[in-house]
């Protein structure tokens, strides 16, 4: 526990650090056009894909939010130069000019947050940096700025020396940002580690219900097949099934079914691809592929079988995924070069000493709760029916996206090949 003189003068340097967040002016910004949001949707749904291929283990569960870890590295990115700048874009697939990527992910943001005060859905973005009070007056002003003004960023200066009382406070304000959903993102070890550096953090939050929600009582225990193909006892789990009859966007094509299902919220909607073998899905899986799921979708009538399911789950490794996409300098100690944030002749220059993310999804009859949270931990130098009627089971593993429509952004994604116990 945080001890009350610690947590008195913690308070106090929030105040006098790099200001309180209640400082800013988040409503006075121009308005960011739709073709900057929908070259950064694509960007995202580039990356989204990638790291499915680096993060995908045979028979493994997976969940991530692709926007919460571009968000989170965008904002990095903001205080990358040289050759660290040029790999994190190419890793990233960041190909906007750098003033239009961060003000695209302004508009982004503020579309997203909208939707939440629209009463459909819940839906919160939120950033954050919290940094060692020691640094405070070493952080360009410039990089504090375009944190403010492009990410509507929370700015904390802290006690990195006590390294349980930092962790525990970003902990809480992601806990308060996610609805107590996502626990213990940073710990001791990544404040120790940081040497009095920083850690970036992007916040998301989305609980919505389905805009034709399914009904409890038809609910029935049903099989899950952990294997695509081989629908055997001993590859079955029992699941609960929800069921329904109704029309919905939907497509078969070579391999794969394809069931969008809408929330109340018509802005989002939920995609679930279900292949006929979900080893090959790597192979397929890009913003073309994406496009064309997309165009070939139709309202139809289909009966639908879909698994409820809730997972906790942490994105491990992320960091060696990022350097295998060549993004190597930035976690180099001699290499990085973030002079855009604490210049390296003030003798407290950055590189990234870990990427964490952690994610939450859960799918009922009533809808869908999914939270995310990425930390950037800086460091210092120092079947058919028996009619016509198409029907989507989903009893094997399948793939489910969660979209912003208008941009086509993909929030969150995941595969499912493992059901929870029961």
């Amino acid at each position: 526990m945080i001890k009350m003189r610690t947590l008195l003068l913690m308070l106090l340097v929030l105040s006098l650090g790099f200001g309180c967040a209640c400082n800013k002016k988040k409503g006075e910004t121009e308005p960011v056009s739709d073709d900057l949001k929908t070259s950064l949707a694509e960007q995202n749904n580039a990356f989204a894909f990638e790291l499915y291929r680096l993060a995908d283990q045979p028979g493994k569960n997976l969940f991530y939010s692709p926007y919460s870890i571009t968000s989170a590295l965008s904002m990095v990115y903001g205080g990358a130069q040289g050759n660290t700048a040029v790999q994190m874009a190419e890793a990233m697939k960041f190909d906007l000019p750098a003033a239009q990527q961060h003000q695209a992910y302004l508009g982004l943001q503020q579309s997203l947050n909208a939707i939440g005060s629209q009463g459909k859905a819940e839906l919160n973005v939120a950033n954050a940096l919290f940094g060692a009070d020691s640094n405070a007056k070493l952080i360009e002003p410039d990089y504090l700025a375009l944190l403010r003004e492009s990410y509507l960023s929370d700015l904390y200066s802290l006690d990195f020396t006590d390294f349980s009382g930092t962790a525990q406070f970003i902990n809480r304000w992601v806990e308060e940002k996610t609805k107590d959903r996502i626990k213990d993102l940073v710990n001791e070890g990544h404040i120790r580690d940081s040497n009095e550096g920083l850690v970036l953090v992007n916040a998301i939050y989305f609980k919505g219900s389905w805009l034709n929600e399914f009904e409890p009582k038809l609910t029935f225990q049903d099989k899950f097949y952990v294997s695509s193909t081989e629908r055997t006892e001993e590859n079955s789990r029992p699941v609960d099934m929800m069921t329904a009859r109704a029309e919905y966007p939907y497509a078969q094509l070579d391999g794969l079914q394809i069931l969008e299902l809408p929330y109340a919220e018509e802005e989002l909607a939920m995609m679930f691809v279900l292949p006929d073998e979900i080893a090959n899905m790597d192979k397929d899986l890009n913003t073309e592929s994406y496009g064309q799921w997309q165009e070939a979708l139709s309202p139809q009538e289909v009966k639908i079988y879909i698994p409820k399911f809730k997972f906790d789950l942490t994105l491990d490794g992320l960091a060696d995924m990022l350097k295998k996409l060549g993004m190597t300098d930035a976690f180099n100690l001699n290499l990085a070069n973030f002079n855009g944030i604490i210049p390296d002749e003030t003798g407290r220059g950055l590189y990234i000493s870990d990427v964490i993310h952690k994610a939450f999804v859960e799918v009922n009859e009533e809808g869908t709760e999914a939270a995310a949270a990425t930390g950037i931990v800086m460091a210092t130098k120092a079947g058919p029916g028996p009619d016509q009627t198409p029907v989507f089971r989903a009893d094997k593993p399948f793939l489910y996206l969660l979209v912003h429509k208008p941009t086509n952004t993909v929030l969150f994604m995941g595969k499912m090949c493992e059901p929870p116990k029961m």
